[in-house]
């Protein structure tokens, strides 16, 4: 029997799509088995992915009004993201930590037992714009 802290087994499917200043857009995409857990109206998926040759634990917590990116490990970042809104976010690899904020654009959220998550989002530092990010998580019950 799954731990109901662990939540349910999901399959997971993450396309990142990042466009930096004078840079063409780069295309990320990931495929993984992880968990799906339903807590205070809240859904949360957790995985374990790999950035830039890092292994990196992934926590998403989605609700309808807003939504918020963490990871931890070889990579750290904090990524708050609510709808026409600047808020105060993270990101830092090993001892380095950068603030930022983070400009949501858009964000949907269609949950179930097969959902989606999507959102576009600038991250700013110092009132530069260092890059956007158009971001997709589809996950259904189950592995793949």
């Amino acid at each position: 029997m799954t731990n109901p802290a662990e939540g349910k087994a999901a399959a997971i499917r993450l396309i990142s799509t990042v466009t930096q200043p004078g840079e063409p857009p780069a295309k990320h995409i990931v495929n993984t088995d992880g968990h799906l857990i339903e807590r205070g109206g809240s859904l949360w998926l957790r995985f374990e992915e790999e950035m830039d040759g890092r292994q990196v634990r992934t926590t998403v917590r989605m609700r309808e009004e807003d939504a918020l990116i963490m990871r931890s490990g070889d990579v750290s970042m904090r990524l708050p993201l609510v709808p026409g809104e600047d808020r105060p976010g993270t990101y830092g690899v090993g001892e380095f930590s950068l603030p930022l904020d983070v400009r949501t654009r858009s964000m949907q959220f269609e949950p179930g037992r097969e959902g989606r998550f999507a959102a576009v989002y600038e991250l700013v530092s110092n009132g530069q714009t260092v890059g956007t990010y158009e971001i997709e998580f589809t996950y259904s019950e189950g592995k793949r």
